[in-house]
């Protein structure tokens, strides 16, 4: 058991926030309406934003790229054409637009921004992989705002709803649920199709896809209504390959989980630097994967996993990253142990072992402040440490008090935010024991313990000498190490040591003759450990 100050400095770390954010303001709305046009990339939009005042005097500000054109503010329904270009400032972090109307805390106002331009980034209009026209937003991480004004940080979720015209034949998806598609007076054959959510998303997920679809409904289970939209070229395969069980993926973690948390749920091929995007209820796939039938089950898997975790409870800071990737990289084979596919879960599991332990990133913490550009999180600590710290808490606690614990933070946290200090309270909570160390060596220290363990048996003793041989930098882990005893027979003992030292010799009464002694041999330790006969 730890003293009050330790307790208080573990907690404290593991809520750690260093990003830069604005307190001052919360976002509560956006609607956008785009224009996507038939040739050229080009954009006429308008961003509608309502915002909730929390302190301070103002401005809105709101991360906007410079290579738009402002052409008019409206502010209390006063539209301001002259001027509005002169909002537009170079911040810490990039452009920003800053709209100089503010009010008294608990005030909620709105302002309509309108512009137009060709996005750099975030709204990508191009040929996909088959030559045709199309249209995708890929938001991840900060890239919003290459194409609507927003506060482009996961920590100020809001609610979207999307008005967007595309050319004759294109279909449009979006997050939420579809309201109303209008087909323009003018015989241009052009259409409006509107887009809407009920609930708060990342802003880093708020995305539109346009283009010729080939739209096929998957069914609903679960309460939830499933579609694929892919080039048809591209949509036999996709249904016969990898979304053939995307039902049974959503029903599993709704049973494991809890309630899906959104509208419906949309398997989308699409433009994106991702395998997959995990968009709220539109995740987008890569394109080329589709294509080239490279995409797997595994990766649908870790992207619907993402609507509970990451997108339904976000990361209030990126340097808690793993809250979402791990997560999703945890789930993962979780659906395949639940499928009765025992040996994909621990081949799954042994796999991201293996990518951990042969990375870079084992000589960092997973909760690593240091780095400063999301994409660098975008590592093997936040995914596969991140699924192995899950897999180890499982273990630890045992799946009664896990999967609880997991249902309680989901509930109590779903369309909001946390910090890795949100969930190990809740999880030591449910668990019944101190977690602290646990938390505290997983999260905030490098590495994993590396182990030399020598045994000998004499005179009916077993002796077990156990070294740490991590370096230095890594610092000492306390585990509880389990080790099976093969003894001559066939017949078997099973032990857990306690180890917290880097040097420590355990002696237990064994009368048979050991043949030898296995460490970890369910593994559920992420660790490496060399186990040798002494003289």
């Amino acid at each position: 058991m730890v003293g009050p100050l330790l307790l208080l400095q573990v907690a404290s770390a593991l809520a750690v926030m260093d990003d830069r954010v604005r307190p001052d303001q919360d976002i509560l709305h956006y609607h956008l309406a785009v224009d996507i046009p038939a040739t050229g990339r080009e954009i006429r939009s308008s961003a509608t934003v309502r915002y909730l005042v929390r302190g301070g005097r103002g401005p809105l500000v709101l991360d906007f790229d410079s290579v738009f054109v402002v052409d008019s503010v409206s502010v209390d329904g006063v539209v301001r054409q002259r001027g509005a270009g002169r909002w537009r400032v170079r911040g810490p972090e990039g452009w920003e637009l800053r709209v100089p109307h503010w009010g008294n805390p608990g005030d909620t106002l709105e302002v309509v921004i309108g512009y137009h331009g060709r996005p750099r980034d975030g709204l990508l209009i191009q040929n996909n992989v088959h030559g045709e026209r199309t249209a995708f937003a890929d938001n991840w991480p900060s890239r919003a705002r290459y194409w609507f004004p927003s506060e482009d940080h996961p920590s100020d979720k809001a609610t979207v709803s999307f008005s967007v015209t595309v050319p004759p034949g294109w279909q449009v998806v979006a997050n939420g649920a579809l309201a109303r598609m209008d087909t323009a007076g003018d015989g241009s054959g052009r259409t409006t199709w509107s887009w809407a959510t009920r609930h708060a998303i990342p802003t880093y997920t708020m995305v539109i896809g346009a283009g010729p679809f080939a739209v096929t409904t998957l069914g609903t289970v679960a309460g939830v209504e499933q579609s694929l939209w892919t080039f048809r070229s591209d949509s036999a395969f996709a249904v016969e390959g990898p979304f053939r069980r995307a039902a049974q993926m959503v029903e599993t973690f709704a049973s494991l989980i809890g309630p899906f948390p959104y509208e419906k749920l949309a398997h989308v091929q699409a433009s994106t630097r991702f395998g997959g995007m995990e968009n709220s209820s539109a995740i987008f796939y890569s394109e080329r994967a589709f294509a080239e039938r490279s995409l797997t089950e595994s990766t649908v898997a870790h992207e619907i996993a993402h609507q509970w975790f990451g997108d339904a409870v976000t990361e209030r800071d990126w340097h808690h990253l793993w809250l979402s990737e791990g997560f999703a990289s945890y789930l993962e084979p979780v659906f395949f142990e639940r499928s009765g596919e025992v040996s994909a879960f621990h081949g799954s599991l042994e796999a991201k072992r293996r990518v951990y332990l042969a990375s870079d990133d084992v000589n960092r913490p997973v909760i690593d402040t240091a780095v400063r550009d999301p994409f660098a999180l975008l590592n093997a600590n936040n995914y596969s440490k991140g699924a192995w710290i899950l897999h180890m808490l499982r273990a630890e606690i045992g799946d009664s008090a896990f999967f609880d614990g997991l249902r309680t933070y989901y509930r109590a946290l779903r369309h909001a935010t946390a910090l890795s200090s949100d969930f190990a309270e809740i999880m030591e909570r449910y668990s019944r024991k101190p977690l602290d160390t646990f938390f505290r060596q997983w999260l905030l220290q490098p590495g994993y313990p590396k182990l030399e363990i020598a045994w000998r048996h004499r005179e009916g003793t077993l002796a077990l000498e156990i070294r740490q041989i991590q370096p230095a930098a890594w610092g000492v882990y306390e585990i509880a190490l389990p080790l099976r005893v093969e003894l001559a027979g066939g017949e078997r003992i099973d032990l857990v040591v306690p180890v917290s030292a880097r040097q420590e010799v355990f002696e237990r009464p064994v009368e048979a003759t050991p043949v030898s002694v296995v460490a970890d041999p369910a593994g559920t330790l992420l660790m490496e450990a060399i186990v040798t006969p002494g003289r």
